[in-house]
């Protein structure tokens, strides 16, 4: 069973550990390239590969590395926290499946900031592994896990809580997954949610001449109360004022 894996901060990490842990053979690993690398020197060191088998690759493939997967055709590609789309090529290589790990309970909330939206909008947030088609995060899913919202999470504690929720379902799915003993849950008309950066960017401003009603206020800042990126922020004397909130139950 010969793995290639698309790797990037912990999911990527601690998915490699895991796949080390059961003597899976990864043929290689790609890593972001070096400006947008999270944990990657954690992750080269966890893979125990050597130099030729690991590659750096951005939004576009190059020859050397598409010829490089082809020639390994791997049985599996996991994208593990990757930023970028993947070019049909890539995906039509693995000849079992190529599988993405998303921080969000598929079909709700394909595309950016899976931790934010929940909270905004009141949506099911959880993760989902699915297999990787030309789109935004629409391939059938293989496994998902929803994760309750609290009233006291923000967008850093519902951040963490998807992270190590994804981790524990790859450990859960994986002998499932090689085997493929699984029911794929095709997404294809079901009812969700999608959202760019430029959704984001919109929660950006609290305009302080506009009523809101208390709960949405409140779930805008803590849905973007997620240290060290910028909070939500209001403009005073010409001076961007940044609101963060911290939230607890009573004792």
């Amino acid at each position: 069973m010969s793995i290639i894996v698309l790797a990037d901060n912990v999911i990527g990490l601690e998915a490699i550990k895991f796949l080390k842990s059961k003597n899976e053979k990864i043929e290689a690993i790609f890593l972001h390239p070096k400006e947008y690398c999270n944990l990657d020197q954690e992750i080269i060191a966890a893979s125990e590969l050597e130099e030729s088998r690991i590659f750096n690759i951005g939004k576009n493939w190059d020859e050397e590395s598409l010829t490089f997967l082809q020639e390994v055709n791997p049985d599996f590609i996991l994208a593990a926290s990757w930023r970028y789309i993947l070019p049909k090529e890539v995906i039509k290589i693995a000849k079992k499946t190529c599988i993405n790990f998303h921080l969000s309970f598929l079909p709700f909330n394909k595309g950016k900031k899976p931790n934010v939206w929940p909270i905004i909008e009141g949506t099911p947030a959880g993760v989902s592994l699915h297999e990787i088609d030309e789109n935004i995060d629409t391939g059938p899913v293989i496994a998902r896990k929803e994760v309750i919202v609290e009233p006291i999470d923000t967008g850093r504690t519902l951040y963490i809580k998807l992270i190590k929720t994804m981790n524990q379902l790859f450990k859960n799915e994986w002998e499932n997954i090689k085997k493929g003993n699984y029911k794929l849950i095709d997404q294809r008309g079901l009812e969700g949610t999608f959202h760019l950066d430029k959704d984001f960017a919109e929660l950006d401003l609290i305009n302080l001449d506009k009523h809101y009603l208390g709960r949405d206020l409140i779930n805008l800042l803590r849905a973007r109360t997620f240290k060290p990126y910028p909070a939500a922020y209001f403009m005073e004397n010409g001076r961007k004022v940044y609101v963060r909130v911290e939230l607890e139950y009573k004792k």
